[in-house]
């Protein structure tokens, strides 16, 4: 699912994942070897810095390795209380053992790629190694992968308690053949939350919906305004579009694009509009956020008592939207 190339390669694009607030702006998430193992840390340019025994380190090009995805394959970031069940990029410490690539969300200094033991975080800056819990693990996944599934129309959830002893009635196999099934959809074809780690993201093409915490979905309004007030017509029915490096933007079957601009949520009427794209966070109650690609910090939400939309931090629960697959 991913591999590492020298530094003196191209890096992937998928790994940019971090920037820092100090001017420097975007980071990679990369691998550095250290006399202490091969430590995930941050890169950019011919350098890398990780953290280890409480201070930052600095390393030439010679010293650190880019990851890559393989074809066919993109760069999610998972929150999770546990290390994902599949798609994680590691690496390895002497003294601690298996260590996560991770990002840092919301320190002082920025989103910064970092290490993580399943528990807590640590990123570089400044000199100094710091801690967090406030973490997404970096996955690799199919682009074809889907976490959410669609409703299959020749599915229906069986009346029996227990496995039927006859074979399945529809003369054509389960399109997703495997020993532990997707979960049923309850009722509006909402799924309801995962007993493990939360699934691994949206898939390229996917027609959704986006329930808020108003019981209503998000809705992207002809006149640009951003909603919690959405029904089930084209205002609130969006077509993913999975854009690159671990981004996505969501169009409106009004043909509009959800973005953020000016410091609002609005819409864009342009494809491949840089403030239409977004980085998905995967919650633990497989609710999904938004967080603005060219305004890092900045998510997608939604006021529960009025339904007007708002910039949120991550986190909070009117940034989380449930979905619906239609």
């Amino acid at each position: 699912m991913h591999y590492t190339t020298p530094s003196i390669a191209r890096p992937d694009e998928e790994f940019r994942v971090g920037h820092q607030n100090d001017g420097s702006g975007h980071y990679y998430a990369v691998l550095v070897d250290t006399p202490h193992g091969k430590i995930p840390g941050k890169g950019r340019d011919k350098k890398a810095w990780y953290s280890f025994g409480g201070r930052e380190h600095e390393v030439g090009s010679m010293k650190f390795q880019w990851f890559n995805c393989h074809a066919g394959h993109h760069v999610q970031l998972q929150k999770s209380h546990v290390p994902p069940a599949r798609g994680a990029v590691t690496g390895h410490q002497k003294d601690t053992g298996t260590l996560y690539a991770v990002v840092c969300h919301h320190t002082a200094h920025g989103k910064i790629p970092g290490k993580s033991d399943g528990r807590t975080a640590w990123y570089s800056w400044g000199g100094r190694e710091h801690q967090t819990m406030d973490f997404s693990y970096i996955t690799v996944v199919n682009r074809g992968f889907n976490p959410t599934p669609p409703v299959i129309p020749d599915f229906h959830p069986h009346p029996h308690p227990h496995p039927h002893p006859h074979p399945h009635p529809h003369p054509h196999p389960h399109p997703y053949p495997q020993p532990h099934p997707y979960p049923q959809p309850g009722p509006g074809g909402y799924f309801p939350p995962p007993s493990g780690p939360p699934a691994q993201g949206l898939a390229e093409g996917m027609t959704v919906r986006f329930r808020c915490k108003t019981g209503k979905n998000l809705k992207l309004a002809a006149d640009g305004i951003v909603s919690g007030h959405g029904a089930m017509g084209k205002f609130a029915t969006f077509r993913v579009h999975v854009v690159g490096a671990g981004r996505y933007s969501f169009q409106s079957q009004n043909g509009q694009w959800l973005a953020i601009k000016g410091g609002i949520c609005t819409a864009s009427h342009m494809f491949n509009d840089p403030d239409a794209g977004f980085l998905l966070h995967l919650n633990q109650d497989q609710s999904v956020s938004f967080e603005s690609q060219t305004h890092l910090g900045r998510y997608i939400a939604i006021k529960k008592k009025t339904g007007h939309s708002k910039l949120g931090v991550g986190g909070k629960g009117s940034t989380k939207f449930h979905v619906q697959v239609v």
